[in-house]
């Protein structure tokens, strides 16, 4: 007998202990894809993961993703998630990290949250599993819902853009001065190969940007200035992202060279008895004051010291035969200049000078092939002997070096409108005349000549060929041809009326006619010899390749050109007709065949036939026709086109389910009766106030405004069209005035309104919709109490229901309302029908203890026996 009571009351202690079992608030891991099987199930459950892109993870980029089991049920709750590449951050509440997998930390919540951010570029597919566990409260692990998910999200194959870069920035020059300017070169560079579009140059001197020359690759001139101080930052661009910016060190626009210009000598052409007197001009560009330029003198090319930086040479000096020179080296104080030379001076004498005259043989009448020759004759009053003579040949103004001291210019040295002259001087072996200067002789235009003459086409002539002419002519001065005369001839007369024209058309051209052409050829001033080409007939022609129109009409026409109507775009509910045309080109009547293929293939039951009827048309066909027009003597002509049968565009039409909405209730979009004329609707996708839903029907909960409906519709063959509209409902039907009271652990609800039926939910976290919410009673009346479940903040959330439709619609402060329960904590149950849980773990020592001494007592008693 105390064995059974033994028994007993280890049977109540294991039942005791199972009345502590409660949700593992501390998380678990490595469950994600093999569940909760220690756990009973006995509510079906659908686990969602959202948050990840429909196409594709892009490398580095982080995604907020949130997951729950589906539709909520009292009691705790919690999951555990895992992904095999990417990392975790901003993790929700009640949402821990442990070992590189999210559990939960706590169980008050039934949806989370956390943030993920892809791998690198090239890990490939990376796999979510997801365990969600509902348990329903009754303190042991029977009745309790679990259910996985997994998720494959392979890597985007989508490129994105690289920034470009610039390479070898650098000064233009390395050594800028205000005469060479500044400028910044560099290399462009894009991995994509993208053009450089949007640049930014940024130019500074002496630290202040100048936003005038913004991106100029050259600072203008008038910007710079002897020691200033520039620097450049150079940001290159591809029009989508800017590359990193580069900036230069500074660089200092250093000193220009000053310039000594115009130097004259006094008198200009001195003797012995003169003073040799030097002037100048001084230049600086920048600005700076001449401080001790050089200048040095030369007598017989040797440098007499003794005049260093003097402008003058004494009389007293010089000989009559001396030849100086004077050279001058400015100097500004911190460079020197390019040195000048005023050139060798020769020191002339008392003796009386020879004169010279000078003419060019040619006269007035030379030409391009011409050679020129000048021809010097002299005087001496003194009788002197001619010692030596000097020429020099002049081309439109220019010295010509090339023929100094020579009496002929050579032909291939003249051209057309130069201007030549020759310029003497004769010596008595004292002094030298002055110069004279032959009259000038300008050479005349060569006329051209023509070398080849063709008339055109080739071969046989037809009359519906245009007739043309080519050839080509030779120009000594290298003129171009500029109105030439062209004459046609026919039948050996010429035809004035074509006179000029290089083409003939065909409708001048006819059967039997004998035609040449004559070109007297011109380069823009002469005529030239003239070429005619030999006579040719014009023989029987083809027919014109015909002319052709495909597309939907009523009826189709083969024969002489015509005013052609108008076809529509051919489409599989109308006939296909063909409409062409063709001449002959000499007057001959015409005969037509004609031959249709579909999709490359001859269709001969339609030979012949200017209509194909619209039952054998479908959209996507390809048809062709070809056309042969023929003359009485055999000769044709033909001409083919092609033509697709369109799809025609579906019709996108939506209604509202119900008809008559009701704001702030669920309200489907109906698209079902979208229609296509030549095939059928495939494809639905909506977009309601910004949000994308696809096939036939969309449901969505509106409330009181104007929403924005954009339905497209595709068609079987892909075509597709969209109708935008606005949908207006009225205002909101909810509740008014919503307050709570707590009186011990009970809560109760109070509101306003009239309905038949009202609806009130409960989370444990704010929230904006009734999906995370747990439908906790139902009411007619305007009040309804519940014992507060935990001791924390609730939110409540109250609808109502019209018809058939409840008005599903949150508004804080109107139908959802903040609960404060933490204060039912200070409230214990101590009757006899309090809470099992509290009074379990006391039970379940006491039932212990009884246990114990049972199993003692049993055992002493069998001892006695024993021992009797």
């Amino acid at each position: 007998m105390s064995r059974r009571i033994a028994v007993f009351l280890v049977v109540l202690f294991l039942i005791s202990t199972a009345q502590t079992v409660q949700s593992n608030s501390s998380g678990r891991t490595g469950s994600s894809s093999t569940g909760c099987n220690c756990h009973g199930s006995s509510t079906t459950m659908s686990v969602s993961l959202s948050g990840l892109p429909s196409s594709g993870y892009v490398a580095s980029t982080t995604y907020s993703l949130t997951w729950d089991g589906g539709p909520h049920i009292p009691g705790s709750g919690g999951f555990n998630l895992d992904a095999n590449f990417g990392s975790w951050s901003n993790l929700g509440n009640n949402v821990k990290l442990v070992s590189g997998e999210l559990t939960h930390d706590g169980t008050s919540s039934r949806t989370w949250s956390a943030d993920w951010t892809a791998p690198s570029a090239g890990s490939g597919t990376t796999i979510f599993n997801l365990a969600v566990l509902y348990a329903n409260g009754n303190g042991n692990n029977q009745g309790d819902s679990w259910d996985t998910g997994s998720w494959n999200l392979p890597e985007s194959t989508a490129s994105t853009n690289n920034p470009p870069n610039a390479t070898n920035v650098r000064y233009i020059p390395s050594v800028p001065t205000k005469e060479t300017g500044l400028g910044v070169e560099y290399d462009y560079n894009d991995e994509d190969g993208d053009s450089e579009q949007g640049t930014t140059i940024r130019w500074f001197r002496d630290g202040l940007q100048i936003a005038q020359i913004n991106d100029m690759k050259s600072v203008p001139d008038i910007w710079i200035s002897k020691g200033q101080e520039w620097r450049v930052e150079v940001t290159p661009s591809d029009s989508e992202d800017q590359g990193d910016t580069v900036s230069l060190n500074p660089i200092i626009i250093q000193n220009t060279v000053p310039i000594a210009r115009n130097l004259e000598i006094s008198p200009e052409s001195p003797t012995d008895i003169d003073d040799i007197n030097l002037d100048y001009d001084y230049f600086d560009l920048d600005g700076d004051n001449e401080q001790g330029s050089e200048i040095r003198w030369y007598l017989d090319g040797v440098r007499v010291s003794d005049l260093d930086d003097s402008l003058t040479v004494s009389s007293l000096m010089i000989r009559s035969g001396d030849e100086w020179e004077a050279r001058i080296t400015p100097f500004d104080g911190t460079s020197y200049g390019v040195t000048k030379s005023t050139g060798l001076i020769v020191i002339g004498s008392s003796n009386n000078p020879p004169t010279a005259n000078a003419y060019i043989s040619q006269g007035s009448n030379a030409y391009t092939d011409d050679a020129l020759q000048v021809i010097v004759g002299w005087f001496d009053p003194d009788g002197d002997n001619l010692a030596g003579t000097e020429i020099r040949w002049f081309r439109d103004g220019s010295q010509v070096s090339a023929f100094n001291d020579l009496t002929w210019v050579t032909s291939d040295a003249t051209t057309k409108n130069q201007v030549w002259y020759a310029s003497v001087r004769v010596s008595d072996s004292l002094v030298w005349s002055e110069w004279v200067d032959a009259d000038s002789i300008t050479i005349l235009n060569s006329p051209p000549e023509v070398t080849s003459i063709s008339m055109l086409p080739e071969g046989n002539l037809t009359a519906n060929q245009d007739l043309s002419v080519i050839w080509e002519q030779s120009d000594l001065d290298g003129d171009l041809e500029s109105g030439s005369e062209i004459y046609w001839i026919i039948n050996g007369e010429r035809e004035p009326q074509f006179d000029g024209l290089l083409t003939i058309p065909s409708e001048s051209v006819f059967r039997d006619q004998h035609w040449s052409v004559q070109v007297i050829p011109r380069d823009g001033e002469d005529l030239g010899n003239s070429m005619t080409t030999p006579s040719r007939v014009i023989n029987n022609g083809a027919p014109e390749i015909p002319t052709i129109s495909l597309g939907s009409g009523t009826s189709g026409y083969l024969g002489s050109p015509d005013s052609f109507p108008d076809l529509g775009i051919v489409n599989s509910l109308e006939d296909l007709v063909v409409l062409a045309s063709s001449v002959d080109p000499d007057d001959e009547p015409l005969f037509f065949d004609v031959i249709w293929y579909r999709n490359g293939y001859q269709v001969p039951e339609l030979d012949g036939e200017s209509l194909v009827p619209s039952e054998r048309l479908e959209p996507g066909q390809i048809w062709e026709v070809t056309i042969i027009a023929r003359d009485p003597w055999g000769l044709t002509s033909q001409s083919s086109a092609l033509v697709d049968v369109s799809n025609l565009p579906p019709i996108p039409s939506w209604s509202t389910i119900p008809e008559i909405s009701i704001s702030g209730s669920m309200i489907m979009f109906d698209g079902s009766s979208s229609l296509d004329p030549d095939g059928i609707v495939e494809n639905w996708f909506w977009q309601i106030n910004g949000q994308s839903f696809s096939g036939s029907t969309a449901e969505i909960l509106l409330g009181e405004g104007t929403h924005s409906v954009k339905l497209t519709v595709t068609d079987n063959f892909g075509s597709s069209i969209t109708v935008e509209d606005l949908f207006s409902l009225g205002p909101v039907s909810m509740i008014s005035n919503l307050n709570s009271e707590i009186s011990g652990t009970e809560i109760e609800l109070t509101w306003s309104g009239s309905s038949n039926e009202y609806r009130i939910y409960r989370s444990s976290y704010s929230t904006d919709t009734l999906d995370e919410m747990q439908l906790v009673g139902m009411t007619n009346e305007n009040t309804w109490n519940e014992i507060a479940p935990i001791a924390s903040e609730l939110y409540y959330a109250v609808t109502i229901v019209v018809g058939d439709n409840e008005i599903l619609w949150l508004e804080n402060e109107t139908n959802i309302i903040s609960v404060d329960a933490t204060s039912v904590a200070n409230y214990v149950d101590d009757s006899p029908t309090g809470s099992i849980t509290i009074l379990s773990i006391p039970l379940t020592l006491i039932f212990l203890i009884l246990a114990i001494s049972s199993l003692v007592i049993s055992f002493q008693l069998k001892k006695r026996r024993s021992e009797l």
